[in-house]
C-alpha cells in the first residue's frame, strides 16, 4: 500500500469520527432559516442575555432582610461570596451586605 491510501484511509476515519460525534450537535444556523448570517448573531446575543438575566441573583426587599436572623443573613452573604460577622448588629450586618453586593455588581 502506498503512503498516499494510508493517507485517505486515516482521513476517512477522522471525518467519520467527527460526523458521528457531532451528528446531534445544533449547527450555527439558530434562526433555521437556512443560512448562517447576522440574524443568528443577534439571535444567540439575545438568547444569551437571557440566559444571563434569568442567573442574576438580587438581594431580598429590606423588610425581608430585616425579618431573616444573623444566621440566615451570614448564608445569605455566603451566596453572594461577601462573608459577614455575626458578632456585628443586625443592621450592621444587612448594610454590609448591601454595599458588598453592590461593590461586586460594578
Amino acid at each position: 500500500m502506498g503512503i498516499e491510501v494510508i493517507a485517505v484511509i486515516v482521513l476517512v476515519v477522522v471525518g467519520g469520527a467527527f460526523w458521528y460525534y457531532n451528528k446531534d450537535q445544533k449547527d450555527l444556523d439558530i434562526n433555521d432559516d437556512g443560512k448562517v448570517d447576522v440574524a443568528d448573531i443577534k439571535e444567540a446575543a439575545s438568547n444569551v442575555a437571557k440566559g444571563v438575566k434569568a442567573e442574576v441573583k438580587k438581594l431580598p426587599t429590606p423588610a425581608k432582610l430585616k425579618a431573616q436572623t444573623k444566621a440566615q443573613l451570614e448564608e445569605l452573604g455566603r451566596e453572594f461570596g461577601i462573608e459577614l460577622d455575626k458578632r456585628k448588629n443586625k443592621d450592621s450586618m444587612i448594610a454590609d451586605l448591601k454595599s458588598g453586593v453592590k461593590a461586586q455588581s460594578k
